[in-house]
C-alpha cells in the first residue's frame, strides 16, 4: 500500500481466483484511479506473508469498505465465504460498507440477499460502471439533482389573516400593476397572471389565489364565459398589500399629511402636486386622501382624467403627525 493510501476510502476485493484477471484486478484499477485504495490481494500479499493475518487483520479490518465479487466461481468458495461472513460482522457493527458486486446473473448468497448490490457484466464498461457506482459511494457523492432556490411565491410571507404566500404574491402583482397604471380599476388580468406565473404559480394556484382575494373583498372580478373580465382591486385589497411593495407607506403617508398641513396644495391637480412634492406614487397619496376623507379629516374630490381638488381640510389634521 502506498503511503497516501492511508488517506484515501479503502476498499478490500473478496473474490474467486478464477474473476481476478478478467474482471476483478481491473475493478481494482479503476477504483484506484478514481482515488479509492482497492486492496487486492495480488499487490498486497508477498511471498512468506500469513494470509490470515494480511486478509483478516489488514484488509478486510482496515477496509472502509469490503467489495464482494459474487459469481459462478465464488458462490462456492469456502474462503470466499469466510471473508463474507467477516465483512458482514464490520457491516452489522458499523466497522464497513458491504458492496456486493453480482456477475452471471448467480443467486446472491443468504448473507447479501437484503443488502443493494450492484449488477455488472464481465465487459470493459462493465467494468468501469461497477467502479464509478463503488467509488461513488466512498467518496460520498450524492447522485440526487441538486435542490434549485425557493420559487419566488414560497419566500414571500403572508400579509393577511387567510391568505397563504401565494395568495399574497397575486395580490402583490394586482397592487403593482395598479402602481403602474394609477388606478385600481379596470386592471389588466393578463399582465397580473403573468407575473404570478413568473413567479412560480401554476395555472391551478393562480386560479385557486384568485378565488380566495375575491372571496375575502381583496379584488373585485367580473367573470365572462369563464374567463376573467373585468378585474379590480379593493381598498382593502390595497391595505392588506401596499407595504409589501412600498415598506415606507407610513413615511410617506407623513409626508403628505405635512404638506396638506404646512403648505396646502390649490388647484385642479392635488394628487399630482402632492405626489411630485412628496415623491410618492399618485395612487398612494390618492389612497392616502381617501383614508383621511374617511376620517373627517378633509374633502376632496377627482374630476375626469387627472383633475382633483381640495374642498376643505380640518385645523386639527396636524396632530395626526404627533
Amino acid at each position: 500500500m502506498e503511503p497516501d493510501d492511508a488517506e484515501k476510502p479503502g476498499a478490500f476485493l473478496s473474490h474467486a481466483s478464477e474473476d481476478k484477471p478478467g474482471f476483478v484486478e481491473p475493478l481494482a484499477r479503476e477504483l484506484r484511479a478514481r482515488g479509492v485504495a482497492a486492496w487486492l490481494d495480488k499487490w498486497e500479499i508477498r511471498p512468506g506473508d500469513s494470509l490470515v493475518q494480511r486478509l483478516f487483520d489488514e484488509g478486510i479490518a482496515m477496509a472502509d469498505a469490503v467489495v464482494a465479487v459474487v459469481s459462478q466461481h465464488s458462490v462456492a468458495k469456502p474462503w470466499v465465504r469466510e471473508e463474507l461472513d467477516a465483512a458482514a460482522v464490520g457491516r452489522v457493527n458499523g466497522e464497513s460498507r458491504l458492496i456486493p458486486v453480482r456477475l452471471d446473473e448467480v443467486p446472491m448468497p443468504a448473507p447479501l440477499k437484503h443488502i443493494f448490490w450492484i449488477t455488472a457484466d464481465r465487459t470493459p464498461e462493465g467494468v468501469v460502471h461497477a467502479a464509478q457506482q463503488i467509488a461513488d459511494i466512498l467518496h460520498g457523492h450524492d447522485p440526487r439533482p441538486a435542490v434549485g432556490p425557493l420559487p419566488t411565491y414560497a419566500r414571500v410571507a403572508a400579509v393577511a389573516p387567510g391568505l397563504d404566500a401565494a395568495d399574497t404574491v397575486l395580490l402583490t402583482e394586482t397592487i403593482r400593476e395598479a402602481l403602474r397604471t394609477n388606478d385600481m380599476r379596470l386592471l389588466s388580468w393578463a399582465a397580473v397572471k403573468s407575473r404570478a406565473s413568473d413567479a412560480g404559480l401554476s395555472d391551478q394556484r393562480v386560479e385557486e389565489s384568485l378565488h380566495i382575494l375575491a372571496q375575502q373583498d381583496h379584488v373585485d372580478v367580473a367573470l365572462r364565459a369563464g374567463s376573467v373580465h373585468n378585474y379590480h382591486l379593493t381598498r382593502k385589497g390595497y391595505r392588506a398589500g401596499i407595504a409589501t411593495l412600498l415598506p415606507k407607506v407610513e413615511e410617506h403617508r407623513r409626508a403628505v399629511i405635512a404638506e396638506l398641513t404646512n403648505d396646502q396644495p390649490t388647484g385642479s391637480t392635488v394628487i399630482d402636486d402632492l405626489a411630485a412634492r412628496t415623491e410618492t406614487p399618485p395612487l398612494v397619496v390618492e389612497q392616502i386622501l381617501n383614508d383621511l376623507q374617511d376620517q373627517g379629516q378633509l374633502s376632496y374630490h377627482c374630476n375626469l382624467g387627472n383633475s382633483s381638488s381640495l374642498d376643505w381640510v380640518s385645523p386639527t389634521l396636524r396632530r395626526l403627525l404627533d
